[in-house]
């Protein structure tokens, strides 16, 4: 019967096996359960004290806990984990101070690295050579 059902849905064991199979889904996932908090952009990157980018790729932007891994489509990936309380403030994996800044508004995010800025821009469409 339905009662039944609903019964043993709420039991304590069932629940526990749910939560015990998002853990093992998110240890063994990996990437795939990253999918949710991916999104493809584009990246510029800007030597320092240079106006004009000197590369334009394609790249993935994910964000989980404040953790962000930027991966560009050459092979290059900037893997920042937040350093203090103050956001917008990260750490690479050498240890440098990378800084968020919020001068693309809803166009993307700047990430300003010791040799560069990385422009990151949600329209992918900059990588279209124009016809």
């Amino acid at each position: 019967s339905s009662m039944h059902y609903d019964f043993y849905l709420r039991g304590s064991g069932v629940l526990r096996y749910g939560a015990f199979s998002v853990l093992v889904l998110m240890l063994l996932g990996g990437s795939n359960w990253a999918l949710a908090d991916t999104a493809d952009a584009a990246c510029a990157i800007y030597r320092e004290g240079s106006d004009e980018p000197s590369q334009l790729v394609a790249c993935e932007f994910y964000q989980a806990q404040g953790h962000v891994v930027i991966t560009r489509s050459d092979g290059v990936v900037y893997d920042l984990a937040p350093s203090d309380s103050t956001p917008g403030n990260f750490t690479d994996l050498s240890g440098n101070r990378v800084y968020r800044q919020s001068g693309l508004g809803e166009g993307g995010l700047i990430f300003r690295l010791p040799e560069e800025s990385v422009y990151v821009y949600w329209d992918t469409d900059m990588l279209n050579p124009s016809q």
